[in-house]
């Protein structure tokens, strides 16, 4: 369990895993598309998640809680001066993708883009340093991006700004350059992003859901939904 964190694990945490606090963030040039002709979506079999696969965590008042009556999970944001929420897959897998259902309801009133909304696939749950795939919101400007990180280099790409709607969401490393990572929204291809310091497929992977709040005006209805996790 990692209801309880220590500080040295917070420490971690944030200089590992907040997308931009500790990192400088670097983009590809690749302009998103939408149903390229040359992009398919993947036919891999999907291994679905169960809520009780997801430890829920929160280091002040953010509460991630189980969505009764369905298979999801919200981890609301919360709005003290340092607050780190999150859904957290007790035990990996070897994986290579990750697919949910749901939404990232964001806004502009956070102090920084250290604010922010994550879901993704990690292969090192502890010091948050190792090769990561998946969608990050930041909560200054309400910008939805894909991003890899590994080997010390973080990427992102802008997918959407101020989409605070429903969407299925999918990353996939390939199989054909393991450092490379395809994103779709809604079954489109949007874009990939490509690290050569990380390594995404079949890694032994966690799915995490977080937010991360360092202060602002406003964090009403911030909130990830996740629904229909699944890994592949």
């Amino acid at each position: 369990m990692m209801a309880l964190l220590g500080v040295a694990m917070l420490t971690a945490f944030y200089f590992g895993c907040t997308k931009d606090a500790s990192q400088s963030a670097a983009s590809t040039t690749t302009t998103p598309k939408l149903n390229p002709a040359s992009k398919t979506i993947p036919t891999a079999s999907f291994g679905a998640l169960a809520q009780n696969a997801f430890n829920l965590w929160g280091t002040c008042n953010g509460a991630p809680y189980y969505i009764s009556g369905s298979n999801g999970i919200c981890v609301p944001v919360g709005n003290c001066s340092s607050d780190i929420d999150a859904a957290q897959q007790a035990t990996g897998q070897t994986a290579s993708g990750l697919q949910f259902y749901g939404c990232f309801k964001g806004g502009t009133s956070a102090s920084s883009s250290a604010s922010e909304e994550a879901v993704f696939l990690c292969d090192n749950d502890t010091q948050w340093n190792g090769d990561e795939m998946g969608f990050v919101k930041t909560l200054n400007d309400n910008s939805l991006k894909a991003y890899v990180q590994g080997g010390g280099q973080y990427l992102t790409q802008v997918i959407s700004n101020g989409d605070n709607g429903y969407h299925t969401f999918k990353c996939q490393a390939s199989s054909t350059n393991v450092h490379q990572v395809d994103f779709y929204v809604d079954g489109n291809y949007v874009l990939s992003l490509v690290n050569n310091s990380g390594h995404y497929y079949n890694n032994y992977d966690y799915f995490v859901g977080t937010n991360h709040w360092y202060g602002g005006s406003s964090n009403t209805g911030q909130q990830i939904e996740m629904y229909n996790m699944t890994t592949y």
